[in-house]
């Protein structure tokens, strides 16, 4: 049984602690994350990436998109409005329009304008409260990115698309026990480097 009271401490400490950093901290770091995602192979060789609109002091990658290479294509994530805990993503470009979900996140809106499905993505940065060096990844407990890349965890074969944590430095932790419903991050960006996982 997993032991959600140590999640739940974990989640609560490093959110406080990602909530306190100064906004100018937060945005120094996170430029300094982008600049590794950019300068790696996965980045570079991906057309179509999701990215997320950071809230609560998560680590921000939308400068990742004014940086990009012109055949690349940006998608933003949004809640399945079908009540099916799936995230659809669309498409984000300058006539994008916004409004907020149950969760107060901003989201494209119509949610099906440009709708790309979650396999036909090449890359997808994820926000996250905590991750391990074995690729682990704890999110913020809904499940909606295992529930939307499970084929990932059923199909081996396929490695599309490249799932790459976003995150500061001190959001990794030591271990994070892994749950049979969880898919495992490919790779994860602080802002010490770009490091890659084997599964």
């Amino acid at each position: 049984m997993p032991d959600n009271t140590s999640e739940q401490q974990l989640r609560r400490r490093l959110r406080q602690q990602r909530s306190k950093l100064p906004s100018a901290t937060g945005l120094s770091l996170s430029r300094r994350i982008v600049r590794h995602v950019r300068q790696s192979r996965a980045f570079r060789n991906a057309r179509h990436i999701a990215l997320y609109l950071p809230v609560r002091g998560e680590a921000d990658p939308r400068l990742l998109r004014t940086l990009a290479l012109p055949r690349q294509h940006f998608y933003l994530p949004v809640l399945c409005p079908f009540g099916s805990s799936h995230l659809w993503f669309v498409r984000w470009n300058q006539h994008t329009r916004f409004r907020n979900n149950r969760f107060r996140i901003p989201e494209p809106y119509p949610p099906h304008k440009g709708k790309r499905p979650a396999r036909w993505l090449d890359m997808v940065i994820t926000p996250l409260v905590a991750f391990d060096m074995h690729g682990s990844r704890l999110g913020m407990g809904g499940g909606y990115y295992d529930r939307t890349f499970a084929f990932r965890r059923r199909n081996t074969v396929q490695l599309r698309p490249v799932l790459c944590g976003f995150a500061y430095g001190f959001q990794q932790t030591s271990h994070i026990a892994r749950q049979p419903w969880d898919v495992p991050l490919d790779t994860v960006a602080t802002e010490t480097g770009f490091f890659s996982f084997q599964h």
